[in-house]
């Protein structure tokens, strides 16, 4: 009897660790949707709220760029809310395992033929719907999420 007890202790002590374990950091990329925590239409509030005060904050033209290192969320138009958001950083991946730093092959194995690919001086942008991704030497160096 006694046994069954500390067995039933040492049950009840890993269930509640495992409870209060904290959630897997979200690195999913989803096109048109989201990249992790950050998502398209959050205004600054809800970015503060959902990810943390920005490491920088910039103007370009006439957007808003706030970035944590290597994600960035961009403003444009009022409403100033997210419209586009950049990740240079390998741990965020879409659903189907793109991420930066794969072979630029992938992405034309893995989403199929882009409707539109444009070619600015030292890259190539495959441009879906909702998710551009962006090559340079052979290697995805950047996704962006975008309306």
């Amino acid at each position: 009897m006694r046994s069954l007890w500390l067995a039933l202790g040492l049950i009840a002590a890993t269930a509640a660790g495992a409870l209060a374990a904290p959630a897997p950091r979200d690195t999913l990329i989803e096109p048109g949707m989201r990249v992790g925590p950050i998502a398209i239409g959050m205004s600054a509030d809800e970015l503060n709220a959902s990810v943390g005060v920005a490491g920088t904050e910039r103007q370009e033209g006439g957007a808003t760029v706030y970035s944590w290192g290597d994600v960035a969320a961009q403003m444009s138009k009022p409403p100033a809310t997210v419209d586009t958001i950049v990740v240079n950083d390998p741990r965020y991946e879409t659903a189907e395992h793109l991420h930066v730093g794969l072979a630029s092959l992938a992405v034309v194995v893995v989403l199929g033929q882009p409707p539109n690919v444009t070619t600015p001086p030292g890259t190539r942008n495959y441009e879906y719907e909702g998710m551009t991704v962006v090559t340079r030497n052979n290697l995805i160096v950047q996704i962006r999420v975008h309306k």
